[in-house]
């Protein structure tokens, strides 16, 4: 008897290990299903969000956001006000720290996906814009990095604030090949600044002792009536 419960308590001991085990695997995969997969969000027609959103690279890893705990330690994320984000990059600007590879807006309503692309060649941004097809496997050759922002409400709790959610793609051009690297959702107030570093293998084996950065900035959430219905970058459903 004694032994049929010690077998049986061994077994579930090792199923929970192994469940766990997988859990962890899951968690610390990249690409596992729910990493960058969003459910659909509701378009709210009646509200329109301006964002801006600014791709930069520093020089010196610790500059923005610090690695002195380590890379796989530090944090990836921090926010501030727009004109602090601004006075900070254009003080790194001067004095030749950081670099500003490519910044956009876009005007889109909310639960409505903006593809905020990094081409390969940013001076190449409309004719890529223009062309932009996922249906057409070949657009991804373009780009560096593909990107799609979106701006909703929360919960009720989260009062004024609004939920930016960002998902992004590495691109191997090279092998043929995109994976999703960063993947948050942020509560931001209109005038406040998201900055993402970008610390996946892929982009850190790209960029080497640099560090590469997606800055995401909710300038404005107005009625249709007063927001501005000109729109740069081709937007898409959420999904």
């Amino acid at each position: 008897m004694k032994k049929r419960l010690f077998a049986a308590a061994f077994a579930l001991l090792a199923l929970t290990v192994i469940n766990i085990s997988s859990a962890n695997a899951q968690s610390s995969c990249p690409n596992q299903v729910t990493f960058g997969n969003h459910d659909s969000l509701a378009v709210d027609n009646s509200l329109q969000s301006q964002i801006e959103v600014t791709y930069f690279t520093t020089n010196d890893p610790n500059v923005f956001l610090s690695e002195k705990a380590g890379l796989r330690r530090s944090s990836s994320y921090t926010s501030l006000s727009s004109n602090q984000f601004l006075a900070k990059i254009e003080k790194l600007q001067s004095e030749g720290l950081a670099s500003i590879k490519k910044r956009q807006s876009a005007t889109s309503f909310l639960g409505e996906l903006a593809q905020m692309n990094l081409e390969k060649n940013p001076a190449d941004t409309r004719m890529v814009n223009a062309s932009y097809s996922t249906a057409d496997p070949s657009y991804i050759y373009k780009l560096d990095r593909e990107t799609e922002v979106s701006v909703s409400r929360g919960a009720a709790f989260d009062g004024d604030y609004y939920r930016v959610s960002l998902v992004s793609w590495f691109v191997d051009v090279k092998g043929g090949r995109k994976s999703v690297d960063y993947d948050s959702d942020v509560l931001l107030k209109p005038g406040q600044t998201a900055v993402f570093k970008l610390m996946g293998n892929d982009e850190v084996g790209r960029s080497g002792s640099a560090r590469s950065y997606i800055a995401v900035t909710l300038r404005s959430v107005n009625k249709v009536g007063l927001a501005s219905i000109g729109r740069n970058t081709k937007l898409v459903a959420s999904r």
